[in-house]
C-alpha cells in the first residue's frame, strides 16, 4: 500500500513539475520578441508615411503653395519670367488663388511690364472678387498714367484709362484730381495741327470715337454716382481743351447728340452752348447747299444760275453781306464743303467755318459763297463759285467755276449794246505748273450769249 502510495506521489510530483514547465514555456514564447512581424508593421508604417506624404503633396492647396513659394523664391534672385512661370503654375491649378495674382503681377511690374500687370490683376479680381486685387489694378492704372503724362506723352487714351478707374470707383478723389490735372496736358499733344486731334487718319492715333466715347462714359459715371466734382469734371471735358480743331461733319453731328445729353445731365456753359450752336448752324447750311451740291456731282453747272439768285442763297449771303452775327466765321468769301468743319474758340465762345480746297484737297467739291458789295447801276450782284473734286485722286487740271448775275450790257444784233440782267459764267482751268487758263462767257445761257475777250475785260478793269 505504502509502495503504491508512494509511486502515485511520485508521479503526481513529475506531473507538476510538467506543467510548470509548459507554462514557463509558454511565458517565454510570450516575451520573445517577433522580429518578422516587427518588419511587416514597420514596413507597412513606412508605406502608409510615404503615401500619406505623396497624397499630401499632391492637395491642391499644397501644390499651389509650392508654386507660390518658388514664385517668391525666383523672384527674391530677380529671376522674374520663372517666377511669372511658377506663379502662372500656382494660378492653373487654383484660379481662385489672390496670392498667385498678386505676385504675379509684382512681377511684371518688376520688368517694367505694366500692361501685363494690370492683365494679371483684372483676371485676378474677375475670378476671385477680391477687392485688393482690384485695389492693385486700378493703383497700376493711375501710376501709368501720371508717368505718362509726365513724358508728355498723355492722350485720350490716357484719359480713357482714369476714366475707367472712376468707373470701378466713383468716389476715387485721385482719379478725379488727376483728369482735372491731365485735362490741358492731354490736349496739348494735338495742338500743333487742327487734323491732328480728331481728322487723324492713324488707326492708332486719337480719333473722335475714342472722345466720344469717353464722354459717354464719363457721363454715366455721374448719373451712377452724381457729385459736384464729377459735374465740373464733365462739363469740362464735354468740350476739348483746344482753340482750333476739325471734326468730321458727320462726328459733329454725333458730337451735338452727345453734348445736348450732358446739357440734360449736368447742365450747360458758354462753350458748350456756342459749340451747339455752330454745329446746328452747319447743318441748317448743309441744308441750303444740298440740293445744289447734288446737281454739281453729275455735273450740273447749269443749275448754278437758278441758284445764285435763290431766295436761300440770297439770305444767307445778306448775312454776311450785312455782318450780321452768325456761329459761321463772316468773311468775303465763305467756303461750304461736305467733308469737316473747323472749330475756333475766341473768348470762351465757339465759332465755325468749312473747309475750303486748299485745306482739304480730297474734297467731293467746295461751292464758295460770294459776299462782297458790288453794285451794277445800283443793283447788287450776286455771286458763286464752285470747284469739283479731284478726279481718280488727280489735283490736276484743277477747274473753278464762278457765276454771277450781273446788270451789264450784252450785243442785241448789229453789235447794239443793251443794258439787262444777265448771267455771266467764269471757267478758270489750273494745271500742275500753276498756269492758269481762263474763259468767259457773257450772257451765259441767255438768247445773246458770247464768250468774252479778257484783255477787252482787263483794260476795262484797269480804265
Amino acid at each position: 500500500m505504502q509502495t503504491a502510495m508512494g509511486y502515485r506521489g511520485k508521479d503526481n510530483s513529475l506531473n507538476t513539475i510538467k506543467r510548470k514547465n509548459k507554462r514557463n514555456i509558454r511565458r517565454k514564447r510570450a516575451n520573445r520578441i517577433d522580429f518578422r512581424k516587427l518588419a511587416i508593421i514597420g514596413i507597412a508604417t513606412v508605406v502608409a508615411v510615404v503615401c500619406g506624404y505623396a497624397v499630401y503633396s499632391h492637395l491642391p492647396f499644397v501644390k499651389v503653395n509650392k508654386a507660390i513659394a518658388a514664385g517668391n523664391k525666383y523672384s527674391q534672385k530677380a529671376e522674374y519670367d520663372a517666377a511669372i512661370s511658377s506663379y502662372s503654375e500656382a494660378i492653373e491649378i487654383d484660379s481662385g488663388s489672390v496670392a498667385a495674382y498678386s505676385n504675379m503681377a509684382s512681377a511684371y511690374l518688376s520688368i517694367d511690364d505694366s500692361e501685363s500687370a494690370k492683365k494679371v490683376l483684372y483676371d485676378g479680381w474677375q475670378n476671385t472678387e477680391s477687392q485688393a486685387l482690384l485695389s492693385n489694378y486700378l493703383t497700376v492704372i493711375m501710376n501709368d498714367a501720371v508717368n505718362t503724362i509726365n513724358k508728355g506723352e498723355g492722350n485720350i487714351d490716357t484719359i480713357l484709362s482714369v476714366v475707367n478707374v472712376l468707373e470701378q470707383d466713383a468716389t476715387n478723389t485721385d482719379a478725379v484730381e488727376l483728369l482735372n490735372a491731365a485735362y490741358d496736358r492731354c490736349f496739348s499733344v494735338y495742338a500743333d495741327d487742327v487734323n491732328a486731334l480728331f481728322r487723324n487718319t492713324d488707326p492708332e492715333g486719337c480719333n473722335y470715337s475714342k472722345y466720344s466715347d469717353m464722354l459717354v462714359r464719363l457721363t454715366s459715371v455721374y448719373e451712377a454716382n452724381p457729385s459736384e466734382e464729377l459735374k465740373a469734371l464733365l462739363l469740362k471735358y464735354a468740350v476739348p481743351a483746344s482753340d482750333s480743331f476739325t471734326m468730321n461733319y458727320e462726328d459733329a453731328i454725333a458730337y451735338e447728340t452727345v453734348l445736348a445729353n450732358i446739357e440734360n445731365s449736368v447742365g450747360s456753359s458758354n462753350e458748350i452752348s456756342s459749340m451747339r450752336a455752330c454745329i446746328s448752324d452747319a447743318q441748317n447750311v448743309q441744308g441750303v447747299f444740298a440740293g445744289i451740291f447734288a446737281q454739281l456731282d453729275v455735273g450740273n453747272v447749269d443749275e448754278l444760275r437758278d441758284f445764285v439768285v435763290s431766295e436761300e442763297y440770297v439770305n444767307l449771303r445778306n448775312i454776311f453781306l450785312n455782318n450780321e452775327e452768325t456761329p459761321q466765321e463772316n468773311t468775303t468769301y465763305v467756303a461750304i464743303s461736305r467733308e469737316a468743319i473747323i472749330l475756333n474758340r475766341n473768348d470762351g465762345q465757339f465759332s465755325y467755318r468749312f473747309l475750303d480746297f486748299e485745306e482739304n484737297p480730297e474734297t467731293a467739291g467746295v461751292i464758295t459763297l460770294w459776299a462782297n458789295y458790288f453794285e451794277d447801276d445800283g443793283v447788287q450782284r450776286n455771286s458763286i463759285s464752285y470747284e469739283p473734286g479731284a478726279i481718280d485722286g488727280n489735283l490736276y487740271p484743277h477747274t473753278k467755276y464762278t457765276v454771277t448775275y450781273l446788270k451789264s450790257y450784252t450785243n442785241s444784233g448789229s453789235n447794239t449794246k443793251v443794258a439787262k440782267m444777265n448771267y455771266r459764267l467764269s471757267t478758270a482751268i489750273t494745271d500742275e505748273n500753276g498756269k492758269t487758263t481762263e474763259t468767259i462767257v457773257g450772257d451765259w445761257g441767255g438768247t445773246d450769249e458770247y464768250e468774252m475777250d479778257i484783255k477787252t475785260i482787263e483794260s476795262r478793269i484797269r480804265a
